[in-house]
Formats: C-alpha cells, structure tokens, sequence
C-alpha cells in the first residue's frame, strides 16, 4: 500500500470519527438551545436603556454569555453522549484541544459577538445588516463542516442560516428585532433538526441496547 493510499484511509476514518460527533443530533440539539437563548439575552439588551443598571451591565454579561455557554455546552454534550449514545454505538475518544486553542477560540467567538453587540447598540445604519452578516457568517461554518464531514443537514443548515439572515435585514423590521429573531429562528430549527435526528437515531439502535442489555 503507497503513502497517498494509506494517507486517503487515515483521511476517511478521521472523517468517520468527526461524523460520528454529529450522527445522534446531540449537538445540535444543545447549539439550538444556546442559540435561543444568545436570541433573549439580544432581544433584552435591546429593550433596556443603556443607562439603566441592567442594560449597562449587558455588555460585560456577554463574555460570560458566549465562553460559559460554550463551556457548559460542551460538558452537556458529553454527558447526554455518555448516557444516549456510547452504551448503543461505542465511545470514540476525541483528542482534546489543547488550552491555547480553547482560549482562542473562546476569544474569536467573543470578538465576534461584542462586534455585532457594539453594532447593534451603537450604529443605527449598521443594525439593519447584522442579521445578514450573522446569517451568512454562520452559514459558512456549517458549510465548511457539511463539506468536511459530507454530512447532508449541515448544507441545509447552511442554505437556511444564509437565507434566513437575508430575509430578516430585507423585511425592513425593527432593528431592536432582527438580530434577536434570527438566533431565536435558527436556534429552533437547530433544536427541530437534532431532535429528529436523536430521535431516528435512537430508534435505529434500540435493539442494539438491547443487545448489549442481554450480553
């Protein structure tokens, strides 16, 4: 077996390895419910003056809003995996990501959330395009992983973060509504989609539990 050949194999059991993060809908399931709430915490911000205590105790409430949820997102993943699906399909070690990645991560997503936090409170004529920069932004992370992963939903995912983002700045709604509706709207359709897909892939491995039940 050549060097491109054993290459393309370690390539695709990679692939299958990062697949099966994805195969029970679990975390898209938590990402929704992150989503809809980052959805709230926007549409609060924007209904509170910014001299009020509350409001001006928003805009610092953000790095904890996107690091902690991301934290706790994660650990939840974890934990609902350990319970739904390793016993049905097996356990897949990840290579953690080491602490400079996480804090970098960490610091880009919260770059990018102060920025259109800043845009939505400080610039009128910014406000209306931030759900179309949101929609599209995020529509390019689920493009880049359906295409690394070949996983189907994730394009359509893609497609609808991409049009939904669009159609929210066209309608020409309220600013204070825009940014909110769409994280609410794709955080639902996040929840929507991972539930249908936990729920097909619990029916399908059933009676693999209960294989494992009996042995």
């Amino acid at each position: 077996m050549d060097k491109k050949m054993l290459d393309r194999t370690a390539a695709q059991a990679a692939q299958r390895t990062q697949q099966y993060w994805y195969t029970d809908g679990i975390a898209e399931l938590v990402m929704g419910g992150f989503f809809v709430l980052l959805g709230l915490y926007f549409g609060v911000q924007a209904l509170l003056p910014e001299d009020s205590f509350l409001g001006s105790m928003l805009g610092p409430a953000l790095l904890l809003v996107v690091v902690g949820g991301g934290m706790l997102g994660r650990r939840l993943i974890g934990k609902l995996k350990e319970r739904l699906t390793y016993p049905r399909t097996g356990y897949v070690a990840y290579r953690q990501p080491s602490n400079r990645r996480r804090w970098l991560t960490a610091a880009l997503a919260f770059g990018m959330a102060l920025l259109v936090s800043v845009l939505f409170a400080r610039s009128p004529a910014s406000q209306q395009w931030i759900p179309a920069i949101s929609g599209l932004l995020i529509g390019v992370f689920w493009m880049y992983y359906a295409h690394r992963l070949e996983v189907v939903r994730l394009y359509v995912m893609a497609a609808i973060s991409a049009v939904a983002g669009a159609a929210i700045t066209l309608s020409g709604m309220a600013e204070s509504i825009g940014l909110p509706l769409y994280y609410v709207v794709m955080g639902s359709l996040l929840v929507i989609s991972g539930g249908i897909t936990l729920w097909v892939y619990l029916r399908r491995t059933r009676d693999l539990l209960r294989e494992e039940a009996r042995s």
